[in-house]
């Protein structure tokens, strides 16, 4: 098994509506042809939608690239959701095509719950899935 604890956020996010392959998709399609892989993507409300705020001044951080943006704008902040709702659902995508388990932990919210409902309903998929012969009879006679 193996868990992949990130954010997610990519620089293709920025093309939004391109629907380009995630820079991380094609290595997580390569670790879970080998291993059960679950990706767990951590967002911050914070993330989803912008606050009215006014005018902040954003820094980029690998450019240092400076903008300013007017957050009191209704249509700026309805922008912001509208792309963070395709991000969001691009990354759901991703996930499906390279083949890995998704569960989103909410830093608002109780995690262990979270992840508690997840084990559960993956148990339950689990159960309903055939399971492969065991090589070798002793191994699968045993009871423990």
């Amino acid at each position: 098994l193996r868990v992949v604890i990130s954010d997610f956020l990519d620089p293709s996010d920025v093309l939004l509506g391109t629907h380009r392959a995630k820079t991380w998709e094609r290595p997580m399609r390569e670790l879970s042809t080998r291993h059960q892989t679950i990706a767990v993507e951590v967002i911050d409300p914070r993330e989803l939608q912008l606050p009215d705020v006014g005018v902040v001044l954003l820094t980029d951080p690998e450019t240092g690239a400076l903008r300013e943006l007017n957050t009191g704008d209704r249509r700026v902040r309805e922008r912001f959701a509208d792309a963070a709702r395709e991000q969001r659902a691009n990354n759901r995508t991703a996930f499906r095509r390279a083949g890995v388990s998704h569960l989103v932990l909410r830093t608002d919210r109780d995690w262990v719950q979270e992840l508690a409902r997840f084990a559960l309903e993956h148990r339950r998929v689990g159960a309903r899935q055939p399971r492969l012969p065991v090589v070798g009879a002793a191994s699968s006679t045993r009871r423990r």
